[in-house]
């Protein structure tokens, strides 16, 4: 087992140890958190850790980190505000496999001129073969993985009105037709614009897949006479996706998210869930209706 986290100071910090316990350590309100200290305890407690610097000119932030599914290697993805993405293979730290630069975007629009494509969030595909990384210019650059390159597949824009908090591929799980199942398809972001889109990739990117647009039109019909009133408005929207991109539908959160994850089909209590952090002291759970 190992986790990752991403600092301030350029580095990606990967550890082969995750204690069971979280040690007590003594509260000092003008202390401030030390990246050396960090250090140190993990070098006498035996830990092994890996560091991965993200940024070479030490400028930037790493600000999200996230291991790919289903790899052979222990492969890990950084982005930061130096609008790169950065694959790793974490058994060889010295330099990263690849480096995806995002290009700032020529449309016209206020989000493209006033904010570069830092990378906010980043989440693999079910099948680890697509990337996805929210952008600050208000778009979503995907990525697929040939060998050991990441390569631009498209760009969603004209979604959200400001920066790409937070992007998922959401892994519900399931089998059965009662079950909100995409694969690489479905995919889910949060802008700092309050809204929450869910997209259909489509089979230009993902052939294979269950066509989502179709599963949640289906849906809409078992649902008209009830349910979750919010879901059933953004459902009259609904768009049936085919080779593009689409947005399936969206909605209206009202605050800037700062982390989307969910839960599974088969979750006794709320199955095809999206819980939904932000700036509030609260934590939202839209349920996703069912095919």
């Amino acid at each position: 087992m190992h986790i990752a986290t991403a600092d301030d100071d350029g580095y990606a910090r990967v550890s082969d140890h995750v204690p069971n316990r979280i040690p007590k350590i003594a509260h000092n309100n003008n202390a401030t958190h030390s990246t050396s200290a960090t250090q140190t305890s993990g070098a006498s407690s035996g830990i092994k850790c890996n560091h991965l610097q993200h940024d070479s000119n030490g400028s930037g932030l790493v600000t999200s980190a996230a291991f790919r599914p289903r790899s052979k290697n222990l492969d890990l993805a950084t982005g930061g505000t130096d609008c790169t993405v950065c694959l790793w293979d974490v058994n060889r730290p010295r330099r990263p496999s690849t480096t995806f630069l995002i290009e700032k975007d020529e449309e016209e629009g206020v989000n493209q001129i006033c904010n570069p494509p830092i990378v906010h969030s980043l989440s693999w595909s079910p099948s680890g073969r697509l990337l996805a990384a929210g952008l600050g210019d208000g778009s979503t650059q995907i990525m697929q993985v040939e060998g050991r390159k990441l390569l631009d597949r498209c760009r969603l824009r004209n979604g959200h009105d400001s920066a790409v908090a937070s992007v998922l591929f959401p892994q519900f799980g399931g089998v059965g037709s009662s079950h909100v199942v995409a694969e690489d398809r479905l995919m889910v972001s949060g802008g700092n614009d309050g809204s929450i889109l869910l997209w259909d990739l489509g089979a230009n990117l993902s052939s294979k897949a269950i066509d989502p647009s179709t599963m949640f039109a289906d849906s809409s019909a078992e649902n008209a006479d009830g349910g979750d009133t919010s879901i059933d408005e953004a459902m009259e929207d609904l768009s049936i996706g085919g080779g593009e991109p689409t947005i399936l539908f969206g909605m209206r959160h009202g605050k800037k998210p700062n982390w989307i994850v969910n839960s599974n089909a088969s979750d006794p209590v709320l199955s095809n869930s999206l819980f939904i952090a932000d700036t509030s002291n609260d934590i939202t759970v839209y349920i996703l209706p069912r095919s």
